[in-house]
């Protein structure tokens, strides 16, 4: 009788469960290690977003300011939906009782001065470092957290 040699040898195809043990450990801790940093950079990411939306404001109250020789008194004369409106996480803009807001952009004016904030809701509360940042009509930037003011801006 003339056997295979696959039969001789008693080869087996798969995987062993220890086998596959150590590669859900090693999955496992790289999502331990990454999972963090990932979250830490979406957090940085939607920061930007609404510093975009902040200086977007502004350059829309210094235009109002050219042709009304006042500052606006409310994102509504601005040509937003709502005073104030909410950000989303894809940085468009939402009435304020958005589910998806990561941001919620406000105003206070005056005839002469303003200042424009942006205080994080839901999920985006989470970054301590950086938490409401505002900017005035002079320039002035200002953020809240445990970050200074330039790391925010």
């Amino acid at each position: 009788m003339r056997h295979t040699l696959q039969q001789d040898q008693g080869v087996q195809n798969g995987f062993t469960l220890v086998e596959l043990l150590a590669v859900l450990a090693i999955l496992c801790a790289l999502g331990v290690l990454v999972l963090p940093a990932y979250q830490s950079q979406v957090l940085t990411a939607r920061r930007g977003l609404a510093r975009l939306e902040l200086l977007k404001i502004m350059t829309q109250q210094e235009q109002y300011f050219l042709n009304h020789l006042k500052y606006a008194d409310s994102l509504t004369q601005l040509g937003f939906p709502a005073h104030p409106y909410a950000l989303t996480r894809d940085g468009n803009v939402a009435p304020a009782s958005a589910t998806d807001s990561i941001y919620l952009i406000g105003l206070d004016a005056t005839s002469r001065s303003y200042i424009v904030t942006a205080s994080p809701t839901d999920r985006q509360r989470e970054d301590t470092g950086c938490q409401v940042m505002s900017i005035e009509s002079n320039g002035i930037r200002h953020s809240s957290g445990t970050y200074a003011t330039q790391e925010c801006w």
